[in-house]
């Protein structure tokens, strides 16, 4: 874009504000590499809520300005994170004559490809493209491939620094769909869920890849949940779930504190086939769990004890259930699309009532997150990016353009940092501009 300035040369003061004017609408004008970060799915606690402000609250009726897409990326469903000017996702590739997963990092400012690496081997049953969003930690990114390794790399250059086959060495038990886990870190473990008769989750030296510690089993597969960690009463605790169970483990030992047989507990009274299959992390508020799972299981609202040994269901509600697109807990409100009826749902989280559910016309499932007190649906079902305000008696949508480049289903779910809104449709990362 060409700006052109008309300066006055009457007097220097007068130049100088001329100046000083351009150089702020350049700033204005040009994406920021600096300034806010996206470190794992779904931001911090993996709410997908952006502390971003200033943004549009309408969009043009062309849709939003493209800041740049990139190819290349191989096949995906994972979302993006940002870090130091760098975005990172992963996909998988044709390699030799078979598929690997493989891990790209782009420019932030041009979406250049800076390097790829591969670091493991895709789910080989359905679905096989790439789903976990990688996580960053002090220099460093993390991911699992789809068959159940579990890697570092360095976030500078791309080296593999280590990798394991975590599904093996566990004798981990994957559901129907394999592995989508995104990897929780800190400054001295990684801890991936494998599930089965051995363990149930386990702590890796984030040094080296060696086995810190690993949980008692629940008999259980492991779910498609990227673990959260919580702080409760000054209590540190990793939130994570099976297909049947939620529980709170301690990071120090991994025991439990806590678990719950939440599936027992939703359909209990009705006769209905239960889907083993519960992809979205519990999110926490206020000593608060909200859980929602697909397939006409519903949601609930958990409450922690004092000490975050023990959980009290405080509600259960069958109208929203998210399959794997997530919700907003905004203000007192719980915003989602549920699956299968393709409703859009709003619950009231003090009680669990049902505020609003009923079909939209042109807005089916889709991923939800929110920014700036506006929520924005990627709808999976027709691939449009919906702007919408947050009202619990229907949907206000303000407005919405389509998603054409790239291929597979509409599954990544958004992020929002820097001015820009960030996504994946397969092979193609785009970056738009949302001031």
């Amino acid at each position: 874009m060409r700006h052109q300035y008309k300066f006055s040369v009457n007097t220097a003061g007068n130049t100088l504000l001329g100046l000083l004017a351009g150089l702020l609408l350049l700033l204005c004008a040009a994406p920021q590499s600096g300034g806010a970060e996206v470190l794992q799915w779904r931001g911090e606690g993996h709410r997908g809520e952006y502390p971003e402000q200033g943004l549009l609250q309408s969009w043009p009726a062309d849709g939003l300005t493209a800041v740049w897409k990139t190819a290349g990326l191989g096949e995906g469903y994972s979302s993006p994170i940002l870090v130091a000017g760098k975005v990172y996702f992963t996909g998988a590739q044709e390699s030799e004559g078979q598929k690997t997963e493989v891990l790209s990092c782009l420019d932030a400012a041009d979406g250049k490809l800076l390097w790829q690496t591969q670091f493991g081997q895709p789910w080989k049953g359905q679905y096989p493209a790439s789903r976990c969003t990688p996580s960053f930690s002090a220099g460093e990114i993390f991911v699992s491939s789809g068959s159940g390794e579990v890697a570092k790399l360095s976030a500078e250059t791309g080296q593999l620094q280590w990798k394991i086959d975590a599904m093996q060495t566990f004798q981990g038990v994957p559901g129907g769909w394999g592995i989508a886990e995104s990897l929780l870190v800190d400054d001295r473990a990684v801890y991936f869920t494998p599930g089965g008769k051995i363990t149930t989750m386990v702590a890796l030296d984030r040094r080296n890849g060696q086995t810190l510690w690993q949980s008692k089993s629940l008999g259980e597969k492991t779910s498609y949940v990227s673990p959260t960690v919580i702080h409760h009463n000054g209590i540190r605790q990793i939130i994570g779930a099976t297909t049947n169970y939620v529980f709170g483990v301690n990071p120090d030992d991994g025991s439990f504190a806590w678990s719950c047989h939440f599936a027992e507990i939703l359909d209990a009274g009705r006769k209905i086939k239960r889907y083993d299959i519960i992809a979205n992390s519990l999110l926490y508020r206020d000593g608060r769990l909200f859980l929602s799972n697909g397939y006409h299981h519903g949601s609930m609202m958990f409450q922690l004890n004092q000490n975050a040994s023990a959980v009290e269901v405080l509600w259960t509600n069958l109208d929203l259930c998210s399959q794997h697109h997530a919700f907003v807990w905004y203000q007192d409100w719980i915003f989602g699309t549920s699956h299968p009826t393709r409703k859009w749902t709003c619950l009231e989280a003090t009680t669990g009532k049902t505020l609003f559910s009923e079909k939209v016309p042109q807005v089916g499932l889709g991923q939800v997150i929110s920014a700036d007190g506006m929520l924005y649906v990627y709808d999976a079902d027709r691939g449009n990016l919906i702007l919408a305000k947050p009202d619990p008696t229907g949907f206000q949508e303000v407005s919405r353009f389509p998603i054409r480049d790239g291929q597979q289903q509409h599954w990544c779910h958004p992020i929002i940092v820097n001015g820009m809104l960030l996504l994946r449709h397969g092979d193609v990362g785009l970056a738009y501009r949302l001031k």
